[in-house]
């Protein structure tokens, strides 16, 4: 005999997942009719014949029907005694053209508007449909930004009715293009029988829903046409990869082969999972294998295998969320790993707190920053898979397993999931999680990525291995992306896992967001030197990819394209973004707000001027009122004054980012004074030019012998420098000071058996504060010269002056510069010789 348990709890949405209290609640469902209508018109059947239907999927395991018609009280209440939701769909004229004709549209919004009504309240309903595969002809016939914004406000209509249940629309391969923002879960109905087909198409799903639920509407396979052993088959595959892939439930069509449509029976189709006398077929066995019993569905549908994986937690001064990112790790549904916390000289009560968990690895050190901490954990490892997460996060209990199962899933080296913030405390933590800059992952394609935030990545343990670990750098931030790239450069490919979600803090206050955004600033510097070819003239990340799917249609500003198929009658009409705006970027970047304050100031005595600064701030302008106007706010936050404050955010972001930029680029790429005043020890200059240089050498050594030896010294004696690293024409950058840096190239010729001559070219480039020194200067200048013709040549003369001063200080690096590299190639026992042999 079958436990009941009768429907009590409501279902929440918590991210990609639904939840029945604090459990995870996992959608089993059969879709439920319709029926033959009655003498009332209901097309649910009778009571009786219900009753037994629901004592059968009961045993099998099924929590929820979907049904195509407002059902009466009676039907909820037998949903509700059997612990059965119901996920109403409402009916209306959808393959009309309802948006071009008033009273079609008006009987849409009253027929939501009244089934919500009708039923509101009963504690078996999950939810709302508010809409059911509109034709794609239809949608490309009133146009799809249109459709939308129309179910959009079915929704609002419905969620007035009753704001305690969820509300979806059931799209179609056709149609997925239309995603309402207000949806509370995303549903699909996919009829694809091949399981690779199938499992490719869900990863894309996944990535269309973003950040909420993915449900499948409809699947199922016709017994009339297939055998009913491979409809068997198939829905053990189906439900196998619905879990492994992260969704929170599929329905299956249909529960029974009774079916009635159009006002006839139908009886060429036999769908069910039982017949039309309720005998069960080969796939009711199936399901019930998979759905019944206690547990939840990951511990059901088993992974290929459940290799150990080392989690670790790098933290400093993050006592304040420590506790519940243990607390989520030590709940995991995963059967063999470790948790190895590194506190990286934290001074707040981090050791207070890791004392009240033995089960962990608890290693302290003195702080050396994020690349060390998480070095010093990697290499403490265990595991075969090194996990990576940071203390103000919390981890899904399934986290584990989806990193896992997509890691083991095709030939990849590392995998990330998404960071999703928890609830808001205040109107000011939900604006900074609704700004930019947030911490996120880029996809090339559905399922493989070009970046994975460091707060939720894991790699086999060869892979870190492979690429030397983290670079000791980057003692912030910047770290996940410059192993991100040199992973991808030694061949190697990362994967994403949309449903291996970890709750992620965003900052707490503004100043603290400030800090933030001041950290990516001075990892983004760092980076840009290491990977010049992976960023853009204003130093932002130029991401190959991109995220699929959009916030919100911009239908005037990067318009997505969508693929309808010819004369609109693709089978999948699939929806493309844009690439993000480069013109928005450099609207909002710091340069463009120096330009415009430099033009304001020139306007001042310059009235011609005067409208050219105010234009370029209104672009400044307009790209923070959209993502004013685009920001997903958490309803309860979502106020004039926090959209506000998201302006101002998105304002003031790319400034502090880009300003942190170029302070961590004066701060330590440049030498210090004292380093370029020193002399080489041991080594007596000898004369010849100091910008190109010939080093003769008879024992077979050339540039491979001395570019060491000049990188050994530039390391040594303190100097700042970059090193290529495969997309530049010189081999070493040497930044000198704030107004001058040098190039180094080395080219070797050979001269028959050992016999090698290495040519050395030092060449002076201007860095960014020399141009915008001379920029300045010459703009007053000419400006002064412009109003008084002749009247201020002897302001010219301090500026010649400083103009000696900056190439006598070019001339001096260049000189010091040589001076190192004759050195080295004296401990090389190279010879320097005037001309060529």
């Amino acid at each position: 005999m079958v436990a009941i348990t009768a429907v009590s709890t409501p279902v929440r949405v918590r991210a990609k997942f639904f939840f029945e209290g604090d459990q995870k609640f996992f959608v089993k469902g059969v879709t439920y009719g319709p029926f033959a209508p009655d003498a009332e018109g209901e097309h649910f059947g009778d009571p009786i014949k219900a009753a037994k239907d629901f004592a059968l999927m009961k045993e099998a395991g099924i929590n929820l029907v979907r049904i195509y018609y407002v059902p009466p009280k009676w039907f909820l209440d037998i949903c509700q005694e059997y612990g059965v939701r119901a996920l109403i769909s409402i009916p209306w004229a959808e393959h009309l053209q309802f948006l071009k004709d008033r009273k079609i549209r008006r009987e849409a919004e009253k027929a939501v508007a009244e089934g919500v009504r009708k039923n509101a309240g009963h504690p078996a309903i999950f939810g709302y449909l508010v809409g059911n595969e509109i034709p794609s002809t239809m949608v490309r016939w009133l146009g799809a930004r249109q459709v939308t914004e129309f179910v959009e406000h079915l929704i609002n209509i419905g969620r007035s009715e009753d704001p305690n249940v969820l509300f979806s629309y059931a799209s179609y391969p056709p149609t997925e293009y239309l995603l309402p923002q207000n949806i509370d879960f995303t549903t699909f109905n996919v009829y694809l029988h091949s399981q690779t087909d199938f499992e490719k198409y869900l990863a894309r799903l996944q990535n269309l829903a973003e950040d909420k639920p993915l449900i499948l509407g409809e699947f199922g396979m016709d017994t009339i046409r297939h055998p009913e052993e491979e409809q068997a088959e198939m829905l053990r595959w189906h439900v196998e990869s619905v879990v492994r892939g992260g969704l929170a439930g599929t329905i299956i069509y249909a529960w029974t082969d009774e079916w009635f449509r159009g006002g006839q029976e139908i009886m060429d189709w036999a769908f069910g999972l039982v017949r039309r006398d309720r005998t069960k077929k080969l796939a009711y066995d199936t399901v019930k294998e998979l759905f019944a019993g206690e547990g939840s569905m990951v511990r059901r549908v088993k992974l290929p295998s459940y290799p150990k994986v080392s989690v670790i937690v790098c933290s400093y001064n993050g006592a304040k969320t420590l506790e519940p990112c243990l607390e989520s790790l030590k709940e995991l549904e995963y059967p063999d790993y470790e948790v190895i916390l590194v506190d990286d000289g934290s001074k707040d009560n981090t050791q207070e707190i890791a004392a009240k968990h033995p089960w962990i690895v608890n290693i302290k050190q003195v702080n050396k920053g994020l690349s060390v901490a998480r070095n010093v954990g990697g290499m403490a490892a265990t595991g075969e898979i090194i996990a990576y997460t940071d203390s103000d996060c919390m981890a899904d209990p399934d986290w584990l397993y989806f990193m896992v199962g997509t890691l083991l899933s095709g030939d990849f080296g590392g995998v990330g999931g998404p960071n999703i913030s928890p609830p808001a405390a205040n109107w000011i933590q939900a604006c900074v999680s609704a700004a930019p800059g947030g911490p996120s992952h880029v996809l090339l394609t559905d399922v493989v990525a070009e970046h994975i935030p460091g707060c939720n990545m894991a790699f086999y343990k060869w892979a870190f291995e492979k690429v030397g670990g983290f670079d000791p750098e980057y003692r912030k931030a910047g770290d996940d992306v410059d192993f991100c790239w040199r992973l991808q450069q030694e061949g190697q490919v990362i994967a994403f896992s949309p449903s291996a979600i970890v709750w992620h803090y965003r900052r707490f206050t503004l100043d603290a967001f400030r800090k933030q955004q001041e950290g990516y600033g001075e990892a983004e510097s760092l980076l840009r030197f290491k990977h010049l070819v992976f960023f853009g003239p204003t130093g932002t990340a130029k991401w190959k990819g991109q995220i699929y799917g959009a916030p919100r249609f911009t239908w005037l500003v990067n318009r997505p394209i969508i693929y309808h198929g010819i004369f609109g009658e693709g089978l999948f009409q699939s929806i493309y973004p844009t690439p993000q705006s480069e013109i928005a970027a450099y609207l909002s970047s710091v340069e463009w707000v120096v330009l415009t304050v430099f033009i304001f100031g020139l306007s001042i005595p310059l009235p011609v001027l005067r409208i050219v600064p105010y234009l370029m701030f209104g672009g400044t302008f307009l790209v923070a009122l959209s993502f004013m106007i685009h920001a997903k706010l958490e309803p309860r936050h979502d106020t004039i004054r926090a959209r506000l404050l998201v302006a101002f955010l998105a304002l003031a972001q790319p400034l502090v980012r880009g300003w942190a930029r170029y302070f961590t680029w004066l701060k330590f790429k440049r030498t210090p004074t004292a380093v370029i005043a020193s002399p080489e020890e041991n080594f007596t200059p000898v004369r010849g030019s100091i910008s190109k240089m010939n080093f003769w050498s008879e024992n077979g050594a050339g540039r491979e012998r001395i570019l060491p030896e000049i990188i050994d010294a530039l390391e040594k004696e303190g100097w700042s420098y970059s090193i290529d690293t495969g997309w530049k024409d010189w081999d070493v950058q040497v930044y000198g000071s704030f107004w001058w840096g040098i190039k180094l190239r080395t080219v070797t010729e050979y001269h028959g058996g050992p016999k090698c001559l290495t040519r050395v070219h030092l060449s002076t480039h201007m860095v960014a504060t020399t141009v915008l020194l001379n920029a300045v200067l010459l703009s007053i200048l000419a400006y002064r010269q412009i109003l008084n013709p002749g009247g201020d040549v002897l302001l010219w003369g301090p500026y010649f002056i400083l103009l000696m001063l900056l190439f006598w200080r070019a001339r001096r690096l260049k000189k010091r510069v040589a001076d190192l590299v004759g050195a080295a190639a004296q401990r090389c026992g190279f010879l320097r010789i005037g001309k060529n042999r």
